[in-house]
């Protein structure tokens, strides 16, 4: 696992904001963020669906911040409107920590098992780039992510595998 501290520091020196819809892969992380909000630059905010934390996003890469969304894989399927029709289509940069739910590590969860199975089918088809975060990995993933996300300025996606960012 990632060390939460650790993360979150790597985070701040590329990102201000970070918004999304928890998910029990981001444990760690979300509970550093809550615990610690008075020592992070990061302004976290919770959101009530991942198209919502889609357009806080996109109202902080209007206002020329970087954003950071964080949902569950399921939540993919609510972000295709707010994904295409602004943050595509104006152009606004975002990093998006998507957890990869369905694989073999849970397979006890028949309800992930086909949003598993189309992750990075949907993400083609919407045209956002996407690399697999990993624990040895995972700062050369993240450069890579935030260098493409500079470049085309548009969302980019990191999908995050069970026990990554929590045990």
């Amino acid at each position: 696992m990632i060390d939460p501290n650790e993360f979150v520091s790597f985070l701040e020196t590329e990102f201000q904001f970070i918004s999304g819809v928890p998910c029990s892969y981001f444990k760690e992380f979300l509970a550093y963020l809550d615990s610690h909000k008075s020592e992070t630059i990061l302004t976290h905010v919770y959101a009530t669906r991942e198209d919502e934390a889609i357009g806080i996003a996109s109202g902080v890469a209007f206002s020329e911040k970087k954003a950071v969304v964080y949902m569950q894989n399921s939540g993919l399927g609510n972000i295709g409107d707010a994904l295409t029709s602004l943050a595509q289509l104006y152009k606004l940069p975002m990093l998006l920590l998507i957890s990869y739910r369905g694989l073999e590590l849970d397979k006890d969860f028949p309800e992930h098992s086909l949003m598993g199975e189309v992750n990075e089918p949907v993400l083609k088809a919407l045209k956002v780039p996407y690399w697999n975060l990993s624990e040895d990995g995972w700062k050369v993933e993240i450069r890579t992510a935030v260098k493409k996300m500079e470049e085309t300025s548009c969302p980019v996606a990191l999908l995050v595998e069970k026990g990554v960012l929590c045990q």
